[in-house]
């Protein structure tokens, strides 16, 4: 059965110095050893390397060994999720570097030109995806909010999978300076698979909502103290038949203002002052006609493309929805085999290895397929995000070509009244009573202005209620979303707290019993957000018990992870510090067979890397160990000049 929880493992590591491979190792599924010579195995660069694979894969870090320093790149090929994916870094001395990411394993990278790779940033910008945008999608890892509006990085993530040295023993995360309970406790539950990604956007539209409410509210109070005076003439149904009425009236004492000028209008003359006023407001009229015009034709366009705009993305949506299927399909049906020959139905003889096509013979890679989903996939969905960017500047001119309408359609209607005016002389005797209708006409619409601006306000507090009752309605809804997944979070913590406090004793009792308190039946307590563990309520423990407690407690949360697929923990796990602080050759031994007797009972794919200097004499001639046995004259980075 196919996993859905995110998977992250380390294939190959590459780091270059002057276009030189200073080191070029592969890594494999399960226990990866990192090893010294007994004796004289520090200061060999064991830990550079575990430097190296935190940083490659989304760490941040500048505090380089002198050996690290001095080279240039560091290429980390990764399975994620099974596809095939290198990462490429700057070894430099600054914080915060991009990644380079190739859709493919090194050996394709490395052949590959620039237009192979493509560069993120650490940070996200407006229209530019970080590199953890990127890893968490490939993960299907989602964007979790930590605080200040700032989402959990990959290097966040990392700090609970990796295990330094320089970090004290009675913490759980890799230290960092700044760093908060908040979000700690945030990448804890992320990885723990307790953190419901709905929960905290839900709380935040809460807010915003009860803000909605609130000044909604005092909007409608505002208006309805104006109002309360005027009585039923607020009300909206009889504003509106009013503003009926007068219209007709107006269009009635216009019509007899045209009859009585339809009979004035042979040999009238007009001053050149007349004339040429005339002619200049004439001119600003055919302008602004012509404007609005262009604002038209321009929000006539900007609607149409809108509409075809909403198609793509229909469609962008559609074809993602398809990719992932046909994903979920591939990994879980597999490569397609054929026992027979279609085209002569002779038995096919096996392939001499799982790199080469049964039916033509052809080379092939495994996780060629998975790559490709990978690539398609981020490539939609950035295009998805720009195409959603562009509609939303589509709507937005939209919006400010019909304003630039309207105001150029008042202007039009007051310069056109204003030409009218000033064409028109007495020159008859129907000019008093054109005057009188014109007078009457004025007042009429005058009225109908202020008669406008009641109907605005009548509306504007129709629309408030409406907004009240909708936002009332929302508010509620979200409360109780809210509960209910506050409950359901709560109910999978105590279930993946309990299984990780369990497994962490359960570990401890496998110890070499220097400490009384380590049994399967000790109380284990932990906090992400205080960044501890205590055993029996006890944290005062010997240095080396301590280290043994962080290496349990980090042990135990992969182990979990293995066996719990709701948990989002990568199931990948490095450790840097087994023999750290005092510890004894026999525990540090005794502490590596448990790491492997607990591996072997994972039943899915999962990796530890741990680096030693006290190997166990029974892991050295195995397959587990990454590299040479690695001493002052033969260090894990081959610097030379």
């Amino acid at each position: 059965m196919t996993r859905l929880d995110p998977s992250l493992r380390l294939t190959r590591l590459v780091v270059l110095r002057n276009g030189l491979r200073a080191y070029d190792e592969g890594f494999h599924a399960g226990v990866n050893i990192i090893r010294g010579v007994p004796g004289a195995g520090n200061s060999v660069g064991k830990s550079t390397i575990a430097d190296m694979i935190f940083y490659a894969l989304g760490g941040d870090f500048v505090n380089w060994k002198p050996e690290a320093a001095l080279c240039d790149e560091v290429f980390a090929e990764v399975a994620i999720n099974g596809a095939a994916v290198t990462l490429r870094r700057e070894i430099v001395s600054a914080s915060q570097q991009p990644m380079w990411v190739h859709f493919g394993d090194f050996d394709t990278a490395s052949n590959a030109g620039p237009d192979g790779w493509q560069r993120f940033p650490y940070r996200r910008a407006s229209e530019r995806e970080s590199f953890t945008q990127v890893m968490f999608r490939l993960m299907n890892m989602p964007e979790v909010p930590a605080e200040d509006d700032a989402n959990i990085t990959m290097h966040q993530l990392l700090r609970l999978m990796y295990v330094d040295q320089m970090t004290p023993v009675d913490r759980i995360f890799r230290f960092e300076r700044n760093d908060s309970a908040l979000r700690r406790q945030a990448v804890g539950d992320l990885l723990c698979g307790v953190y419901d990604e709905r929960l905290y956007p839900a709380q935040l539209e809460l807010r915003a909502k009860e803000k909605e409410y609130d000044a909604a509210t005092q909007e409608y109070s505002a208006i309805s103290r104006v109002l309360t005076a005027a009585g039923e003439a607020f009300n909206l149904d009889f504003v509106e038949s009013r503003a009926r009425n007068l219209a007709t009236e107006i269009q009635s004492t216009q019509e007899q203002i045209r009859i009585l000028k339809a009979h004035r209008f042979d040999d009238r003359t007009t001053s050149d002052e007349q004339t040429n006023v005339a002619e200049r407001i004439k001119a600003s009229l055919d302008k602004v006609n012509a404007d609005l015009s262009n604002s038209q034709v321009e929000a006539s366009q900007l609607t149409f493309n809108i509409a075809d705009a909403a198609d793509l993305i229909e469609e962008i949506e559609r074809t993602l929805t398809r990719l992932r299927e046909g994903e979920a399909a591939s990994s879980s049906l597999g490569p397609l085999t054929f026992l027979f020959c279609p085209s002569c139905f002779a038995p096919l003889a096996d392939a001499e290895s799982e790199h080469q096509c049964k039916l033509c013979r052809s080379h092939i890679e495994p996780d060629a397929d998975r790559s490709r989903f990978a690539r398609m996939r981020n490539e939609l969905e950035l295009q998805l995000k720009e195409s959603r960017q562009l509609q939303e500047k589509r709507r937005s001119d939209l919006d400010a070509a019909k304003a630039t309408a309207a105001k150029l359609t008042n202007l039009r209607d007051r310069l056109a009244g204003e030409y009218l005016a000033i064409t028109r002389d007495y020159l008859t005797e129907a000019d008093a009573q054109i005057d009188q209708l014109t007078g009457r006409a004025g007042y009429l619409e005058r009225e109908l202005v202020e008669i406008q601006k009641e109907r605005l306000l009548a509306e504007q507090l129709q629309d408030l209620s409406l907004k009240r009752s909708a936002l009332n309605a929302e508010i509620s809804a979200l409360k109780e979303n809210i509960v209910a997944w506050r409950n359901q979070r709560d109910r999978r913590q105590t279930t993946v707290y309990g299984m990780i406090q369990e497994a962490t004793a359960k570990i401890l009792s496998g110890d070499t019993h220097t400490e009384a308190e380590f049994s399967e039946d000790s109380s284990v307590y932990f906090d992400f957000s205080e960044d501890r563990v205590t055993i029996n309520g006890k944290s005062g423990f010997s240095a080396s018990s301590l280290t043994v407690i962080r290496n349990a407690f980090h042990l135990a949360l992969h182990w979990s992870s293995c066996t719990n697929a709701a948990m989002r923990y990568p199931r990948f796990l490095l450790l840097d510090n087994i023999e750290d602080k005092g510890m004894t050759e026999l525990r540090s031994q005794n502490f590596q067979k448990l790491i492997l007797r607990i591996s072997n009972q994972i039943p899915c794919e999962h990796q530890i890397i741990f680096t030693t200097s006290m190997i166990a004499p029974e892991l050295e001639e195995s397959e587990l160990t990454v590299g040479d046995q690695y001493t002052f004259d033969n260090k894990s980075l081959k610097i030379s000049g």
